[in-house]
């Protein structure tokens, strides 16, 4: 009989995630002053958010597929040493189109943070213990998009925002000695070739619940992406902000986002994840919706508008962990691939979210606009999660388990 693999620290996990979203949201801040100091608009220095979650959106497919075939730990060590030199690239380049192309190799660190969701899996009894430790990595990692947009908005403001790249670097190194000391291999059955990961694709493909998992998790995260993309343009538009105090509005979302992990941490082994994910993205609509009241009553100051908008991490809080543990276990021999192709997804529809909101409110940035935006986007991340509830209806009509029998 194989014995267990061994699980990894809580803190090489989370930072196998955390150095990913770190080297989304570091540098958002910092893109006024970049863009002064290319000498391009805010428009054509954005791409490096959202040409960024393009290409992650690519990689991402790969790192599952490849952890699957070749184990978690090479591919993770793979991927954090190209983060690391590609950050240094971009802390040193006087040059434009080579900040572009050193962003882009950056994205290779995604890979880690889909690997971590496969060594979750691979290491837990069953999916309400994958979704309990997911929940618990994201309580700890829910620090990175508070510490990252603060910390790049104050390295930024500072010491100029290449320091912001030099940052990522070093936490890259720190990343890198995690991984290399404390992760052993927990794929102890990986495939022989990648013809056979492919026969066993359908598995995924084809199952409903799989798409209302990776649904909910693409749309609420675009949500997020959204906000990230926008606020930057609105913050100094429209409030004239700092860059730290940017860093700092956009840090906010991770208040509610921590809160509501630690509940979700509580609660999964009495509730359906499909429950929990519907009520997730319920909050994110009611604090859209709360902005805009708050707006239409006359209160515009921003702290009135941001406030209510914490509730959009808190739906993620609620309804991202559920999802990601339903998508990791509708066939957990591929718990790698099926991580990659919804990491994929969610990285393309944020891409494309993120994209959007900025052309939008660089023709208009109206702070009234951006909260409108926000609130069709809360909405239209309502449907897969009413579709998971209601395929868990269905099976408990039909006598079906709906959910593992939870401790």
């Amino acid at each position: 009989m194989t014995p267990a693999p061994r699980p990894p620290k809580l803190i090489t996990i989370t930072m196998m995630a955390a150095v990913g979203v770190l080297s989304l949201n570091m540098i958002v801040p910092a893109f006024g002053e970049m863009a002064d100091d290319f000498g391009v608009s805010y428009a054509n220095i954005s791409f490096l958010f959202s040409g960024y979650l393009i290409i992650t959106g690519f990689l991402t497919l790969l790192a599952g597929p490849f952890s699957d075939r070749f184990g978690r730990r090479p591919v993770a060590l793979f991927g954090v040493s190209l983060f690391i030199v590609a950050s240094i690239v971009c802390a040193i380049t006087p040059n434009l189109a080579i900040l572009y192309a050193a962003r882009i190799v950056q994205a290779v660190v995604v890979g880690s943070a889909v690997i971590s969701q496969a060594v979750v899996r691979d290491t837990s009894v069953d999916r309400a213990n994958t979704t309990r430790r997911l929940a618990s990595v994201a309580m700890v990692m829910g620090l990175a998009p508070l510490i990252g947009p603060t910390t790049g908005g104050f390295l930024a403001d500072m010491l100029g925002w290449r320091a912001v790249f030099w940052f990522q670097a070093l936490a890259g190194i720190f990343t890198f000695a995690l991984v290399w000391f404390d992760l052993k291999e927990t794929n102890l059955n990986p495939s022989s070739t990648f013809f056979a990961q492919m026969r066993d694709y359908p598995s995924i493909i084809t199952s409903p619940r799989y798409w209302a998992y990776a649904g909910t998790l693409c749309l609420g995260v675009s949500t997020f992406f959204a906000f990230l993309a926008g606020m930057p343009l609105i913050g100094k538009a429209e409030f004239q902000l700092s860059q730290t105090q940017i860093g700092m509005v956009l840090g906010t979302l991770t208040v509610g986002y921590i809160a509501a992990n630690a509940i979700t941490r509580q609660v999964t082994a009495h509730v359906w994840d499909s429950s929990l994910m519907l009520f997730g993205r319920l909050v994110g609509v009611s604090g859209a919706v709360g902005s805009l009241v708050l707006y239409y009553s006359g209160f515009t100051s921003p702290i009135f508008i941001i406030a209510p908008l914490i509730l959009l991490g808190a739906a993620n809080g609620f309804s991202v962990q559920p999802a990601n543990a339903g998508v990791v276990s509708v066939n957990p021999a591929l718990a790698g691939s099926a991580a990659g192709l919804s990491g994929a997804m969610v990285y393309w529809i944020g891409a494309s979210a993120s994209a959007l909101m900025s052309f939008l409110l660089n023709e208009n940035p109206s702070p009234l606009f951006f909260i409108w935006l926000l609130l069709g986007a809360t909405l239209l991340s309502l449907v897969p999660s009413v579709f998971s509830l209601l395929l868990d209806k269905r099976d408990q009509r039909a006598g079906i388990h709906t959910r593992e029998t939870k401790p």
